[in-house]
């Protein structure tokens, strides 16, 4: 009898003192932070580079790993329609051609999930990469949320959060709509369907569709007069319209819903 109560007291003693180490290594919770706050002139029309930081600190070393995916939370979601972000999965990329980037896509609540399905490992260190191009002037806020990953249907917990703030300014260089001295109209510039391009007199020019990454979406060869471009198949976004005749080149923006 004795034995067993010593055995029991000594397994007690055990599960307390593991109990105990477990507590320990989890004192210095993890923390994420933004650069995008910290770029100088931010203004409309071009791309900036900017890096999320997260340091998992103690929970970096609990094994198995923790799951977890970094979310944005934009504080006026209408503002998601402003800007175009990417998101760049390859953080071995040395260079910007090596960069992976594909859209972040926001939902009508002003949120967006960052990171494969299922989450990654929380470690010690690690950064995620954006590129972000403002289509509209004015101040944005949002919070990086780094939240744990567990089931499919339950909302993870949240591990570190960081509220931050950017303001836009208006760019000074406007673009130019211009070939020669005749106007080319590109209208709605805000669409979810059909954009007609009209030309007016111009004559055997190419119109040219590309997003911000410089990627060609469209290409229309000898157009005369007018031409149509249906955006229904184009990922929401900001592109430029870009129209050619002869050495000169008109540029409208287009933003698609």
């Amino acid at each position: 009898m004795k034995r067993t109560l010593h055995l029991f007291a000594a397994l007690l003693l055990v599960m307390f003192t593991a109990g105990a180490s477990f507590a320990q290594t989890v004192t210095n919770e993890p923390t994420v932070d933004g650069t995008l706050d910290m770029v100088e002139n931010l203004t409309i029309n071009q791309n900036f580079l900017w890096q999320a930081i997260v340091k998992g600190f103690d929970r970096a070393a609990l094994t198995p790993k923790e799951k977890v995916n970094l979310e944005i939370q934009l504080t006026n979601p209408a503002q998601r329609n402003n800007f175009v972000l990417n998101y760049n999965s390859n953080r071995a990329a040395a260079t910007e051609e090596e960069a992976t980037y594909s859209l972040v896509t926001f939902n009508e609540a002003g949120y967006a999930k960052i990171g494969p399905e299922g989450g990654e490992d929380l470690v010690a260190e690690y950064q995620e990469y954006f590129k972000i191009n403002f289509s509209q002037a004015g101040t944005y806020a949002y919070k990086l949320i780094l939240r744990r990953v567990e089931g499919a249907d339950v909302e993870g917990t949240v591990l570190a959060s960081v509220d931050e703030s950017v303001t836009v300014a208006g760019t000074t260089t406007g673009l130019d709509d211009m070939i020669g001295d005749k106007r080319v109209a590109v209208y709605p510039t805000v669409s979810e369907g059909v954009v007609r391009v009209d030309l007016g007199t111009i004559r055997n020019a190419s119109v040219v569709v590309v997003d911000m990454l410089g990627r060609k979406v469209l290409v229309l060869n000898k157009v005369n007069g007018k031409a149509e471009i249906n955006t229904q198949k184009f990922a929401k976004g900001t592109y430029y319209v870009k129209v050619s005749a002869g050495n000169d080149v008109a540029t409208s923006r287009l933003i698609v819903k």
